[in-house]
């Protein structure tokens, strides 16, 4: 069944709606929210299929109409309109990635080039040139592989979770990593541990095909012009730190990532898109500049919250029609 989103795309994603509207967009600063960029088939993609934002043939049909209808700057140039007292570029746009996984680099990376466009990437530090799967990627790659039938989660659920089919594993990562997003960072950690002998799988070798970038990679990507930013450390939900930790997360990777690329960095990106005061606070009082959330929105200069801007969200599963939609009518798409 059609949704109204949908339907709205097929509409409003025409080509008589898009010449009448591209002449004069909605002016607003649109940030896109990427993830992942690879084919990921999800019927055999062996870790979290989540975050697969876009395949690359996707992602360059979606970058040719960015480049077509919008300026694409960076948060370094948001910083230059504020201390020169200049206005926002009326069509503004910026491209962000957050984790840092090895395909923004082989896969997003080459036609951000062919396309001479610039993006921001906000990095997970402490996972950039580690083996170390992300905590939400273990966890889906020990319950897909599990041999069991079901396994048992009193935290989450008194009764055993069903494991017998592809549909209920999916279930079982979706309701998995939603619980780790609200419990205590420690709780999640204990957890992730564990996960392996729980469900009794090995994990992968990560070493015979690296998930994450390292900093090689990234160096070469900030000399072609690309701007980093910061994700944390390990990638906890920082609601749910205690305030060493917070610290810690913020303070630390802020510190890795410019020690790696000589230069100041200034834009932060929330874990999940999870925030408050206190995380605000946080993120203000180490240097950082502009910090966005997960909220789906477009930010206005005259009334935008530089530690809370919102994004929009690119999903695998979007129309090129969709895509367009929500970045020429926002205001209908947002509703």
């Amino acid at each position: 069944m059609i949704t109204r989103r949908q339907l709205a795309a097929i509409i409003l994603g025409n080509e008589i709606a898009r010449r009448s509207r591209r002449r004069n967009p909605h002016p607003a600063l649109r940030i896109l929210a990427y993830h992942r960029i690879l084919e990921g088939n999800k019927t055999s993609f062996p870790f979290d299929e989540g975050v697969i934002s876009a395949t690359p043939d996707a992602f360059f049909q979606q970058m040719k109409f960015v480049r077509d209808n919008f300026e694409v700057i960076s948060f370094r140039y948001l910083e230059d309109c504020e201390h020169e007292k200049r206005p926002w570029p009326k069509h503004g746009l910026i491209i962000t990635f957050d984790d840092g996984y090895r395909d923004n680099y082989t896969n997003a990376f080459p036609i951000l080039k062919q396309l001479g466009l610039t993006a921001t990437i906000f990095l997970t530090a402490g996972h950039i040139g580690s083996a170390e799967l992300f905590w939400w990627d273990l966890v889906a790659y020990c319950i897909k592989h599990s041999t069991r039938t079901t396994i048992d989660l009193p935290g989450l659920d008194p009764r055993p979770m069903r494991l017998n089919s592809a549909v209920e594993r999916r279930e079982a990562i979706r309701r998995i990593l939603g619980w780790l997003k609200v419990i205590s960072d420690s709780r999640k950690r204990a957890f992730v541990a564990e996960v392996a002998q729980l469900t009794g799988v090995s994990p992968p070798d990560p070493e015979t095909e690296p998930m994450h970038l390292n900093w090689e990679e990234v160096c070469e990507m900030a000399n072609a012009g690309l701007e980093f930013g910061s994700h944390t450390l390990t990638h906890p939900i920082l609601t749910n730190v205690s305030e060493e930790q917070l610290t810690v997360e913020v303070a630390q990777a802020k510190t890795i990532i410019e020690r790696h690329l000589e230069r100041h960095i200034i834009a932060f990106s929330y874990p999940s898109g999870r925030f408050d005061a206190r995380i605000q606070a946080a993120v203000s009082s180490r240097g950082f500049e502009f910090a966005v959330s997960y909220h789906q929105d477009v930010a206005h200069q005259s009334s935008f919250e530089r530690y809370a801007l919102p994004r929009i969200h690119v999903e695998r599963e979007q129309s090129l029609n969709e895509f367009r939609s929500n970045l020429l009518f926002p205001a209908l798409m947002f509703r």
